[in-house]
């Protein structure tokens, strides 16, 4: 196709004319546009309105637990030691595992039921001495020589652990079970 001078100047007519038409008939139905002209309108009314506080569960408390933030500090150094800890995992296995096979179970950890995690704290006494938080995503373990602060490996389900003290190895071991989040 071969396009001659007047040819395209025409063509230059017809678009410059509907750009400024197009931008004449759209500025004189819109105002400035500003951070109040995004969302939806006002209703009468409504403004000055204030959602209803929510109640505490406990009325003497400062704060609910979902406000606190879920943060363990263990960055003061006290001059306490952190002792050595090593994390183990079990798994409820019965005769269709053992010998069949039927249930679907490895003998990995993705397919255990509760973390022990063994604490390993020398020159204690008893239990007594010992603090522990344990929450569903960090531990806190508190002594007079030792301390302890870490995250977990796995979320696990704070209410339902137990924590035994073997006084002649002078250990202190944690079980929690483990919180799967099905994953289909």
């Amino acid at each position: 196709m071969n396009f001659n001078f007047g040819e395209f100047e025409a063509l230059n007519n017809l678009l410059e004319v509907g750009d400024a038409a197009q931008e004449e008939a759209a500025g004189a139905n819109i105002g400035a546009v500003t951070p109040a002209s995004f969302g939806a309108p006002i209703k009468p009314g409504a403004a000055g309105r204030l959602a209803a506080p929510k109640g505490r569960k406990d009325p003497k408390a400062i704060w609910d637990p979902d406000e606190v933030l879920n943060a363990i500090d263990d960055d003061v150094d006290d001059g306490r030691i952190r002792p050595t800890y090593e994390f183990l995992y079990r798994q409820a296995v019965g005769t269709e595992d053992a010998f069949l096979g039927l249930s679907g179970k490895d003998p990995s950890s993705a397919d255990c039921e509760e973390m022990i995690l063994r604490v390993e704290l020398p020159g204690t006494n008893s239990m007594a001495d010992l603090d522990l938080d344990v929450q569903a995503s960090n531990i806190r373990l508190e002594s007079p020589i030792y301390k302890l602060a870490m995250y977990l490996p796995h979320k696990v389900n704070d209410e339902k652990g137990t924590a035994k003290w073997d006084k002649k190895k002078e250990t202190l071991s944690i079980i929690m079970p483990i919180v799967r989040e099905d994953p289909f």
